[in-house]
């Protein structure tokens, strides 16, 4: 079309600020993530716990979406308005947005933009903070499998199963007055950077748990525990299986002194410990080397007790630190079981015919450490027909039993692979000895049979420290003739001097003699 000479062109007609090819494809974008974040928080009213993909899916990746399609929708709608505005400089005309509300076009984006708008924020809202308990749920954490999986298959057979992991490792509270916010934002913070060392592989091998970076317990545990409460005298049973030909079932009882003690005016117990006043120095990072301590009594007297063995230098560097649950219960929630241990439960459960001779000496050989690494130990778990020398024992040794007996032979190997699965995770470089657990001493008392533990536990104190004051050592339960006080300084080993049961330092602080006699135990179960 011809215009007249000396006239001008009218400009092209201005598309809408609204409906535009980019706020089109971010309404769409923005339904699509807004579909799946509300059939996901509907879901959640029936499923409680999600499992990690679907948690993922409809809790953080969904809401990812329709919050990128409201994000594009915008950036449309600014998109067209500045196409509007320049178009109008270009006419000689004042820029200016103009919704006609007349233009049921318009209109209709508009009415669309603002539902789109309103519910995203209503579903984002409800997703973020399904999202919030999701991302601190053991499945949430134990969604990088390969790398959490030793701490997560040990905190599910553990006695906190049931606890999410951010309950103890955030320290939420502050105290009594409300959230520690700093806390929460810093673990969040902290999240970012392992999620980052997952995606390029730069987390440890294994995962190193800092002493120094655990949550203070009066803001963890005792927020269900009560060290200063009287527990009264709990009884457990520990039964275990000789390694003879017979695999002899053993059972113990041990009766523990479970409360506050001395600290609150009642009878010393074990949770003195964490309720007294106990400052102690550390010379390792992961506190299994304890050099000072001091005690202070309710009086306002102090005692101060050194480790001979650490050079006073050395033993008297550092910041004191105030002694508290974890530092006996520091693998409560992620305890790796040992071999001994599992093999006794798979004989008591059935699980190895406890009738097989030897069977007990025979397992603990196949799956002992001797000093392996556990890359070493990958190698020997996997190598082929490792676990069948079971089988080649009692053809061996026990020709007519390896003829009469094979299904039994057949299903303690099985039981033999599965727990070693249990013990060892060769692509984090850990086994049931990486981590030290420092809650009792059952290498030298025997409470498990077969136990190869290296963790001194009770001991990096009880009769390692010895008085500035008297000299005295600390009394502990070293030795193998029962429950007797430890050691002297430059006494002979094997020797122990005579237990003072009244002394509030030796054995009767945790333990109360028990006899299998006093309780009307059941009888031993037969063998499937």
């Amino acid at each position: 079309m011809r215009h007249p000479a000396g006239s001008v062109a009218p400009a092209a007609r201005p598309g809408h600020v609204i409906l535009n090819a980019m706020t089109v494809v971010g309404a769409l974008v923005a339904c699509l993530g807004l579909g799946g974040s509300g059939f996901a928080l509907i879901a959640g009213f029936l499923e409680q716990d999600p499992s990690a993909v679907k948690g993922i899916l409809g809790y953080l990746v969904m809401p990812a979406v329709a919050l990128a399609g409201v994000l594009l929708m915008l950036a449309g709608v600014l998109l067209g308005a500045w196409r509007d505005a320049r178009m109008a400089r270009l006419a000689g005309e004042r820029p200016a947005v103009r919704i006609d509300v007349g233009g049921w076009r318009q209109l209709a984006g508009i009415a669309a933009f603002a539902a789109i708008a309103v519910g995203s924020l209503g579903v984002l809202g409800g997703t973020s903070y399904r999202a919030i308990q999701f991302t601190e749920s053991t499945t949430f954490c134990g969604t990088c499998h390969t790398v959490m999986q030793p701490q997560v298959e040990a905190h599910l057979t553990s006695p906190h199963a049931v606890v999410e992991c951010a309950q103890c490792h955030i320290a939420y509270r502050s105290g009594p007055v409300g959230p520690n916010m700093t806390a929460y934002v810093n673990s969040k913070i902290n999240g970012l950077r392992q999620v980052y060392a997952v995606v390029t592989g730069t987390y440890d091998r294994p995962i190193v748990a800092p002493a120094d970076k655990i949550p203070a317990t009066n803001l963890t545990c005792e927020g269900c525990h009560a060290p200063d409460a009287n527990y009264g005298i709990p009884i457990r049973q520990f039964t275990t299986y000789g390694s003879d030909e017979a695999n002899s079932r053993q059972t113990r009882l041990l009766a523990f002194r479970v409360g506050g003690g001395s600290s609150n005016g009642g009878t010393p117990a074990i949770h003195w410990h964490a309720t007294a006043k106990v400052d102690y120095r550390a010379s390792d990072p992961q506190r299994q080397i304890i050099s000072w301590v001091r005690v202070t009594r309710r009086d306002g007297t102090t005692e101060e007790w050194r480790n001979p063995h650490v050079a006073l230098a050395a033993g008297l560097t550092g910041t004191p630190q105030r002694m508290t649950c974890i530092d006996c219960h520091n693998r409560v929630g992620h305890r790796i079981p040992g071999p001994g241990e599992l093999i006794d439960q798979a004989l008591e459960a059935g699980r190895i015919d406890r009738t097989l001779p030897y069977v007990k000496r025979e397992s603990l050989a196949l799956l002992s450490a001797d000093g392996a690494s556990p890359a070493q130990l990958a190698l020997r778990f996997t190598k082929p027909g490792w676990f069948d020398g079971l089988a080649t024992f009692y053809q061996q040794q026990y020709p007519d039993i390896a003829k009469s007996r094979q299904a039994a032979i057949r299903r303690a190997i099985d039981e033999l692979e599965r727990i070693s699965r249990q013990i060892l995770y060769p692509d984090m470089n850990a086994d049931w000895q990486t981590y030290p657990n420092n809650l009792g001493h059952t290498l030298s008392h025997g409470l498990a049979s077969d136990v190869v533990d290296t963790s001194t536990g009770c001991f990096r104190c009880h009769g390692t420290l010895v008085s500035t004051s008297t000299g005295k050592q600390l009394a502990g339960t070293l030795g193998g003739q029962g429950c007797l006080a430890c050691h002297s300084v430059g006494q002979a080993p094997g020797t122990a001097a005579p237990l003072d049961r009244s002394s509030d330092q030796a054995c009767a602080l945790c333990h109360v003699d028990v006899t299998n006699g006093s309780l009307a135990l059941p009888p031993t179960p037969s063998p499937p």
